[in-house]
């Protein structure tokens, strides 16, 4: 006769084998995904001290991050990686040919907005998008609303204040019709970032102010904040 308990036992032995085993490649896949988005990560915090400069270190940031998106897809912070690998490709004077860097930023779009569909309250995927789209000369309502998103999600963070000011300076020395749009946000994040003369957000503020060419601007609004602008009067007035 058929023993059932012992057939039910023995099914069962098998359901929890497989799942062990289905959950331990899961784990390892994670683990694969993760070096390989640590070690893009690295890369592109390196690149922001001291710039691309070498084609295969490029490459191998670009593999890394693929492998990590193959293994474990559907995960944003891989997406933006990937996305801030293929912007960096395109800022680089590493290769040549406006055709290729365009679709370079275009590639980094898609990512982006991959990655804002998952998570739509990260504020500096919004802000990324909102410069990206500034580099690919897209002056439109929807780099404006970028813009928005990010200060209604991080009005406080570092990189939003600069897309503020890249984009907002652009936009006034260039007597865009979206000027209006983002007036009063510029000066409020300009003020945010002068508050502490010796803070990382203030250096940031001048080096932006300078680039745009925008310093009797930046005087004048300074001449209306409630402390003390003296130091930074002295960096930017004459």
């Amino acid at each position: 006769m058929i023993n059932l308990p012992v057939l039910v036992k023995k099914a069962t032995l098998i359901a929890i084998i497989f799942m062990l085993l289905f959950f331990c490649w899961q784990a390892i896949k994670m683990g694969k995904a993760n070096l390989n988005f640590y070690s893009t990560h690295q890369l592109t915090e390196f690149w922001l001290e001291h710039e691309l400069t070498e084609r295969n270190q490029y490459h191998v940031a670009l593999q890394a991050i693929e492998r990590a998106n193959n293994e474990h897809p559907q995960n944003p912070q891989y997406m933006v990686t990937q996305g801030l690998v293929y912007e960096w490709g395109a800022i680089t004077s590493l290769f040549a040919g406006e055709q290729q860097k365009q679709q370079r930023l275009i590639q980094a779009k898609s990512y982006y907005l991959d990655a804002i569909a998952l998570r739509p309250t990260w504020p500096v995927t919004w802000a990324t998008l909102a410069i990206l789209k500034w580099r690919l000369g897209e002056i439109d309502q929807e780099l404006i609303d970028y813009l928005k998103q990010a200060d209604k999600y991080g009005p406080y963070v570092m990189e939003v204040h600069q897309a503020w000011l890249e984009i907002g300076f652009y936009l006034y020395q260039n007597k865009s019709q979206y000027t209006v749009q983002v007036i009063k946000g510029l000066r409020i994040h300009l003020k945010e970032m002068l508050k502490q003369a010796n803070s990382p957000f203030a250096h940031s503020a001048i080096t932006i102010i300078k680039r745009h060419k925008v310093e009797q601007l930046a005087c004048r609004w300074l001449n209306s904040y409630d402390f003390d602008t003296q130091q930074q009067k002295s960096m930017l007035c004459l």
